[in-house]
């Protein structure tokens, strides 16, 4: 028979299996400090959990994924991002000059008052009146000559031609009578080309001065002779002068309304350097987009022309460089682009 062990004396515990200390004298339990159970370190290599503990979840719980769940991720995982991080946003708007945006002609919502466009067009041409003066005036000597080269030509061909003059009392009067024969009427249609080609040039000429003035670029003299793009300019404005020809032999109408939506034409090819066909295209958009305001510019730059030319065709020299300065603005913050600031 086996011996049992004598029971432990009163007052203290037998010690536990496994090497678990024995509990603390008195045998009786001993609360933690602190009012409450302490908290085991975490194990090594483990941080210690957010003071004050995790926030209680919100009220109501988590809400539920949605029905079927979360998508997969695309086969292969997520694409990294670009070697070096992605760009910053850009700041601003591009420095002058400054073509149309991406979006294309109306782009946005443009801001444009015609009073703000008449006064930057005379602001800038009060700043460079020399340079935009003389060759208005060298440009109109040319025209004229050509003009009346070939109207003479056309006249001196006529073959009933008669001039007449007599003398009364108190004055001198001739009077010149001529019908126009098959030779006449071949030399006026192929002037009539040779001074709509001469035009396109000095349009293409002109604008490109008139294009570095609102790139905020100085100008001189020179400026305004230097043509860009002139064979799209040319074909640009034979297209558009024969669609107007034949619209005012319409009942005048028709060729006012394409005169209206053809109005940028030039100024996209100069500007651009499309071809005739998309720049023809480019301004019925910006003209589409934008009618009310386009056709309070065509009247204000047909004002203009018009009050320059009561001045005995001297105001012209004033009227031209202004309206295409007006022109250029209208295209400019109307299709997106910019202007050099009103100067000082």
């Amino acid at each position: 028979m086996t011996q049992q062990p004598p029971p432990p004396p009163p007052g203290s515990y037998p010690p536990p299996p496994g090497g678990y200390p024995p509990p603390p004298e008195g045998g009786a339990y001993q609360p933690p400090q602190g009012g409450g159970y302490q908290q085991q370190p975490p194990p090594a290599g483990y941080p210690p959990p957010p003071q004050g503990g995790y926030p209680p979840p919100p009220q109501g719980g988590y809400p539920p994924p949605p029905q079927g769940g979360y998508p997969p991720p695309p086969q292969g995982g997520y694409p990294p991002p670009p070697q070096g991080g992605y760009p910053p946003p850009p700041q601003g708007y591009p420095p002058a000059p400054g073509y149309p945006p991406v979006g294309g002609p109306g782009y946005g919502a443009p801001v444009y008052s015609v009073g703000e466009a008449f006064s930057w067009a005379w602001n800038k041409f009060s700043k460079n009146a020399v340079p935009l003066i003389v060759p208005t005036l060298v440009y109109a000597i040319i025209v004229s000559i050509v003009y009346g080269i070939v109207y003479g030509t056309a006249m001196a061909l006529a073959p009933d031609s008669t001039f007449e003059s007599y003398e009364t009392d108190t004055s001198f009067s001739y009077s010149y009578n001529a019908g126009l024969g098959a030779a006449s009427i071949v030399v006026l249609i192929l002037g009539g080309l040779l001074l709509l080609v001469l035009v396109a040039a000095v349009q293409s000429a002109f604008l490109s001065g008139v294009l570095d003035i609102a790139n905020g670029q100085p100008v001189t003299i020179g400026s305004f002779f230097k043509p860009r793009n002139v064979t799209n300019v040319i074909i640009a404005t034979l297209i558009v002068g024969v669609l107007t020809s034949i619209g005012y032999a319409l009942c005048v109408v028709p060729g006012l309304v394409v005169a209206l939506f053809a109005i940028f034409t030039t100024v996209i090819v100069v500007d651009r350097g499309t071809g005739a066909i998309d720049a023809i295209k480019g301004s019925f958009e910006i003209v589409k987009a934008n009618f009310v305001q386009v056709l309070l510019a065509y009247l204000v730059i047909a004002a203009t022309t018009f009050v320059g030319s009561l001045l005995c065709g001297v105001g012209l020299l004033v009227a031209i460089p202004v309206a295409a300065l007006f022109l250029v603005f209208t295209y400019r913050r109307l299709s997106g682009g910019q202007v050099a600031p009103l100067t000082p």
